[in-house]
């Protein structure tokens, strides 16, 4: 072998070999360098993106925490109003949404129209409901704003274990997770109650 490399013919070919292994390390190594650096900014895009969702999301939470703690208004007729508007929510422009885990990703950017849904909901119910109090409408606003704002802290809370994110601060008696879950469980209380006490009074079924 070491022969045939003496010849001329070898030496051309060992020549065109040492070439063709340098312009594939060269090549290799370049392509190496464009992925790290791809693979760096994609990161880093993704990161900044998670940011923006961090902040507009953290915004939703507070929204809906303030319309479920909604005071509420008394007319001198009686009748109940709203105080605090129902929460609005837009995705950020100009990401690309591709970056994020398949499942946060949808989550996410499913949640205009999941609060859409929950609106809808709302005005349906609220059709229905009976005055002066409206209950029917304000307890589906609180159940359904409750369970979208928690559902916003997941997300919260998911992007920022995923790209290091700091969490939002907040006041020391500002917590909407606690908050909002007791406010599921009071209702959940209401409607067990209401239930035992409406089998108390429902008459027996015939023999």
């Amino acid at each position: 072998m070491w022969d045939f490399f003496a010849t001329d013919v070898g030496k051309v070919a060992l020549g065109g070999f040492i070439a063709t292994t340098g312009s594939l390390i060269v090549f290799g190594l370049g392509w190496l360098k464009e992925s790290q650096l791809s693979s760096k900014k994609q990161k880093i895009e993704a990161q900044h993106l998670s940011i923006r969702l961090v902040l507009v999301l953290d915004k939703l939470v507070a929204d809906c925490y303030n319309a479920v703690n909604d005071p509420l208004c008394i007319d001198e007729q009686g009748y109940s109003h709203s105080m605090v508007p129902n929460p609005d929510f837009a995705l950020p422009e100009g990401g690309d949404y591709r970056a994020l885990p398949t499942q946060l990703m949808y989550d996410i950017m499913s949640m205009p129209n999941r609060l859409n849904a929950v609106k809808e909901g709302m005005d349906s119910v609220g059709e229905q409901s009976s005055p002066p109090d409206y209950e029917d409408y304000y307890r589906y606003r609180d159940e359904n704003l409750s369970r979208l704002g928690l559902r916003a802290i997941g997300q919260i809370e998911s992007l920022c274990n995923k790209y290091k994110i700091p969490p939002p601060e907040r006041p020391r008696f500002y917590n909407p997770k606690e908050d909002l879950l007791a406010r599921l469980e009071r209702i959940e209380e209401i409607d067990r109650k209401r239930s035992e006490a409406y089998d108390s009074i429902k008459p027996p079924l015939p023999l």
